[in-house]
């Protein structure tokens, strides 16, 4: 039987709030260059990324809280509300995450003055301070964009990358790799058993669609499937059923699994939970493994033959060719796939075989620039053909020490989206600098002037005495507009809470016993 715990009006906002802040006092320690690392179980890591600390943090019975109290159930909803500001920041820009959370923290407290208490009915009511936030975050937002500044120099993208990995050799090597690459370059992360950080580039493609279920997702810690060396199939049918799925690929599973092959990726326009299912019984118990991943939505045609180049696996349309006669010579090879659950990346082999067919497909499309009328269409075919030139970049982060590699590898995984976010649409004073000047500006009645200069004055906090925030020091305008939209959800929704209703946590075996014992004893 599951209990439940549930609470109601101030004392569940309060407890709410207990929770939140102690996730956010934790985290908050992090930011800046003087900020704290932690050492975390998971791994034996040393970090001080603040999505991955948050994480980490469930409040639990064992868990003490700052007024003695071992936390409860409700203080972990109270953490949990405040944690999803940074996991969807993450999700949207792979960085800034303590920002949205030391942002949301901020806000609800400013919201919360004007919220009704045992000694005084509310100033606003819930829904006027959940409109004030969001007309505050616009008019801030919108300021944030006139005071950006646009990456015009290599040097200007180094000094970005310099700030974001806190380490000077290496964020020149992603500001050099992302300059390369340009706006839309991709750089992947990866760890390295060598004791020095190196680039390679090889040939990929980004897709913006991905895994269609939550039961493939195979790294739990980034919520995405990942599959190497592996066998590319590639279609624009939508396979829905089990029929389907023997009639079209039976034969062709049946002559990979005698080559040897082991895992097969298949793209196709969509999957339906049965054939999702086929895939993932394979994946647990077949001969081969097969990967399901959804086709491109934009331009879906197009994009799979910018696919097939990569890949080289012939493509399948529904509307020109039958999967029936699909033959061994039609698979194609990747050597890397990452799909989340709206896009995906591709890795193909760098031969070259891919390097021709890269090339022939690189031609087409630049014919077909040439005559195209629309600017919309210029600028997506220009986007295409500098990702199928250019590819991706893979950073291989290598130190001396197993944990040391671990903490530089969580800085660089932020910095290359930060990197290439700043890259996109500009950068600002860092450091908390803006946020403050922004906050400076408006009436002190205003919900957001607090917040807004939290950051800058953690990081001061934090800094030895007499120091400053250096004029070179950049961020991106679009890591911190996602962090403040993202704050402004997680404040506003903990404002608005007005009852908590949630499980019991499982109380331990220790306590269970002493009860027991005391039971007996009496």
């Amino acid at each position: 039987m599951i209990n439940r715990v549930i609470s109601h009006g101030l004392n569940a906002r309060e407890e709410l709030a207990k929770g939140a802040d102690f996730l956010a006092d934790c985290v908050k320690s992090t930011l800046g260059l003087y900020g704290e690392n932690w050492f975390l179980d998971k791994k034996n890591t040393i970090t001080n990324d603040g999505v991955t600390i948050a994480r980490e943090i469930q409040l639990t019975s064992a868990t003490i809280m700052p007024d003695g109290k071992p936390a409860n159930e409700i203080n972990n909803r109270g953490a949990a509300a405040i944690r999803e500001a940074a996991i969807k920041t993450v999700e949207e820009v792979g960085d800034g995450t303590t920002t949205a959370i030391i942002l949301a923290q901020g806000i609800y407290h400013e919201a919360a003055r004007y919220l009704s208490t045992e000694q005084v009915i509310g100033k606003k009511s819930p829904a006027a301070i959940r409109e004030e936030i969001e007309k505050e975050r616009d008019e801030v937002i919108a300021k944030l964009k006139s005071q950006a500044t646009p990456i015009e120099t290599e040097e200007q993208l180094i000094n970005s990358a310099i700030v974001s990995v806190g380490d000077k050799k290496l964020g020149e090597m992603l500001g050099q790799a992302q300059w390369k690459l340009g706006k839309e370059g991709i750089i992947l992360a990866e760890e390295d058993p060598s004791p020095e950080c190196s680039i390679n580039y090889v040939k990929g493609i980004t897709v913006d669609n991905g895994v269609g279920t939550g039961t493939l997702i195979n790294n739990a810690e980034k919520q995405q499937m990942e599959v190497e060396n592996a066998c590319f199939l590639l279609t624009s049918y939508t396979i829905k059923t089990e029929a389907q799925f023997k009639k079209w690929f039976a034969p062709i599973l049946e002559k990979l699994v005698k080559r040897g092959v082991t895992t097969l990726v298949i793209m196709a326009r969509a999957w339906t939970e049965e054939t999702l299912q086929i895939c993932l019984l394979n994946i647990q118990q077949g001969a081969i493994k097969v990967y399901p991943v959804n086709a491109p939505y934009v331009n879906m045609r197009e994009k799979m033959k910018d696919i097939s180049a990569i890949t080289g696996a012939t493509f399948f349309d529904s509307e020109s060719t039958r999967l029936e006669d699909l033959m061994d010579t039609d698979i194609g090879y990747v050597e890397k796939v990452v799909a989340k659950r709206m896009n995906s990346l591709i890795t193909g082999n760098d031969n070259k075989q891919t390097i021709e067919r890269v090339d022939k497909r690189l031609k087409e499309l630049n014919d077909e620039l040439k005559g195209c009328q629309s600017e919309f269409e210029k600028k997506m075919l220009a986007e295409r053909i500098a990702q199928l030139s250019n590819g991706f970049a893979v950073i291989k982060v290598g130190t001396q020490s197993d944990m040391e590699r671990r903490r530089m590898f969580d800085k660089c995984d932020d910095a290359v989206n930060a990197i290439r976010a700043a890259f996109q649409e500009g950068v600002v004073d860092g450091g908390g600098v803006t946020l403050k000047r922004i906050a400076d500006e408006m009436p002190d009645s205003s919900l957001l002037k607090r917040p807004l200069k939290s950051i800058y004055e953690q990081i001061i906090s934090s800094a030895p005495k007499g120091f400053k925030v250096e004029e070179w020091v950049k961020d991106p305008i679009k890591v911190l507009r996602v962090a403040l939209e993202n704050a402004c959800g997680a404040a506003t929704s903990l404002a608005m809470a007005g009852g908590v209703i949630t499980e019991e946590h499982p109380k331990s075996l220790d306590n269970l016993f002493k009860k027991q014992l005391n039971t007996t004893d009496n």
